[in-house]
């Protein structure tokens, strides 16, 4: 299926190069971790500086949207969808939705599909477009072993501005999900460009070891980890030192948005089940938020959910949004 690909090429050369050498196996130190003081955001500037800035959108346009955004130099493609019902008298939450390794954007839409999400609550959806590595797959540069000259950051924080620019949007309630890379890459923006992002999830990502031990975000950012425990491409226990286990990243979150130790639920399992879902709660975190993670037993590298999958429970796209709505920049709406 789409996503099976991810990162099976840059794992082999990793692989290759760490069999050689030698051996302690002194464990890593654990990073710095710093609780984040809740506080209100800055208020986002009502008119961002797009003056650098050239797309072929047109304003307040509503359908599927092949887009185009242009920068020093620099071509980046993405699929925008806007909901028919969108009115631009009210602000709109934005939800960015990222594709995994060797994917596209035209995949993400589809597979981790959130459009009949995006219809039936009213909220803007974009795809972006990743570029391709020195072998020719498309990917997210998210910190580690996938550091590249491309500055996926900054792509992102163009976007973010050009689409305020043209369409009415609710800058405390932009929200950054991703399967696979683009989890891993969500996580990237949440320690990168903390200011801009309410809330992540994740969607079968993780950490990388630079960006576990680079993050300092400046204010609590909600988390939503999915995550298969039968993921052969990103191991639910990590791998090498290439990516964190899940546990080890839901407890960094914890940390930084000063929640407290989670409560486990596991649900009666029915003899024969192909898969049931162990839902972790970190609760009482810096602004009234919560970190949640989903660890779908009997689950590979897949989206739960999505119409090319057997495993329909839980329904990952259904759930990040309902995450996703609880929160703005602040913390929980009220």
């Amino acid at each position: 299926m789409y996503q099976k690909k991810f990162f099976l090429t840059i794992f082999l050369s990793f692989l290759i190069s760490s069999c050689g050498g030698g051996g302690g196996g002194t464990s890593e130190q654990a990073p710095q971790i710093n609780s984040v003081t809740p506080s209100p955001a800055p208020a986002p500037s009502s008119a961002p500086n797009t003056s650098s800035i050239s797309s072929n959108l047109i304003a307040q346009a509503t359908g599927t949207i092949q887009g185009k955004i242009s920068y020093e130099e620099i071509d980046r493609q993405f699929i925008l969808y806007v909901p028919t019902s969108y009115n631009s008298s009210s602000k709109q939450p934005l939800i960015f939705n990222f594709h995994g390794y060797g994917s596209n954007a035209n995949e993400q839409m589809r597979y981790g599909d959130l459009r009949s999400q995006a219809d039936a609550n009213g909220f803007i959806l974009v795809h972006p477009e990743g570029l391709d590595d020195v072998g020719g797959t498309s990917y997210w540069n998210m910190g580690g072993w996938s550091v590249s000259v491309h500055d996926d950051v900054k792509f992102i924080d163009n976007l973010i501005n050009l689409l305020m620019d043209k369409y009415s949007i609710n800058a405390e309630r932009i929200y950054s999900t991703g399967m696979s890379n683009g989890g891993f890459f969500s996580f990237h923006l949440a320690c990168n460009l903390n200011a801009s992002f309410a809330a992540i999830a994740s969607v079968t990502g993780s950490m990388s070891f630079d960006t576990f031990n680079d993050c300092n975000p400046r204010q609590p950012t909600p988390v939503l980890q999915i995550h298969g425990s039968i993921d052969a491409v990103v191991p639910y226990d990590g791998l090498l030192t290439i990516m964190k286990p899940v546990m080890d990243v839901m407890d960094y979150w914890k940390t930084s948005n000063g929640c407290d130790e989670f409560v486990r639920s596991v649900p009666e399992v029915i003899p024969g089940e192909m898969s049931w879902t162990e839902t972790y709660i970190f609760d009482n975190c810096l602004n009234n938020t919560q970190n949640i993670h989903l660890k779908v037993q009997g689950a590979g590298h897949i989206w739960p959910g999505s119409i090319f999958e057997r495993i329909q429970e839980p329904d990952a796209s259904k759930y990040i949004w309902e995450f996703f709505s609880k929160y703005d920049i602040n913390g929980v709406i009220q």
